[in-house]
């Protein structure tokens, strides 16, 4: 009986937590300048550090900064993951839909610079929101599966726009959902935050620099030339859901909480 209270107590807290985010995020779309990384980033900073002051303990147990040497392999272990995936993904994607592609040779260092911190910043407030206190809290209480799968649902739902058709919302939950799992699957090999963080910058950076379709940015470091009309749901996400498929089999491989 005391192990389901507990129980329990942990899913009411992590309950509590995403409603909050929820009821932020309904203000935040009232209030345009409060929809940003930063006010988001401080609803979760806040409401980690009162849960885990119940707990007796502090912010430093979430780790999710680089406090030693081993967390910083991890997060450039991560990045260089997560730069592989994409650029797989997007050898693959080339492949089924015979697209044709060019190296930018106008190149902006600026905008480089300026999107690896802009995709440093959001990866580290979503793994912080998602993988630091409710995975770890759930972590310690429930099964992996289960603490997989509840944080997978609404780090899911937070990608998803309105007016998005059904059949898009099933894809984009599925896929990140995928995602999800990866990142959460870092986190419990490495036992800190370096590690997923790296992944998801490694992915998100690449993938603004290395765009798998038509109509990417001018600035990237690749142009697609071909219409969206040569693609489709299976041969842009099959790539993506094997190269995911294989990172986690990959990771899920490694025996001990150092990845290099």
């Amino acid at each position: 009986m005391k192990n389901i209270i507990i129980n329990a107590l942990a899913w009411l807290k992590v309950l509590c937590y995403f409603l909050i985010l929820w009821i932020a995020t309904i203000i935040a779309g009232t209030v345009p300048m409060l929809n940003d990384f930063i006010f988001f980033f401080t609803i979760a900073l806040v409401m980690s550090w009162a849960f885990l002051r119940l707990e007796n303990r502090c912010l430093a147990s979430i780790s999710f900064w680089p406090k030693d040497k081993k967390a910083v392999v991890d997060f450039i272990s991560g990045l260089v993951i997560g730069i592989i995936m994409l650029i797989v993904t997007f050898i693959l994607t080339i492949l089924l839909t015979n697209g044709n592609w060019q190296l930018n040779p106008h190149i902006d260092p600026i905008f480089i610079a300026v999107t690896f911190l802009m995709c440093l910043w959001s990866a580290f407030v979503q793994e912080f929101i998602f993988r630091g206190y409710p995975f770890q809290e759930l972590l310690k209480k429930y099964r992996v599966w289960v603490a997989q799968l509840l944080i997978a649902i609404p780090f899911g739902l937070m990608h998803i726009d309105k007016g998005m058709k059904t059949n898009d919302i099933i894809l984009v939950m599925v896929s990140t959902g995928a995602g999800s799992i990866l990142f959460g699957l870092a986190y419990i090999k490495t036992k800190n935050l370096m590690f997923p963080i790296g992944i998801h910058l490694g992915w998100n950076y690449a993938q603004e620099l290395i765009p798998r379709t038509s109509g990417g940015k001018n600035s990237a470091l690749v142009i697609i030339s071909d219409s969206h009309a040569t693609y489709n749901m299976y041969n842009v996400s099959f790539p993506y859901f094997v190269v995911i498929l294989l990172a986690i089999l990959t990771i899920w491989k490694i025996k001990t909480t150092n990845v290099i």
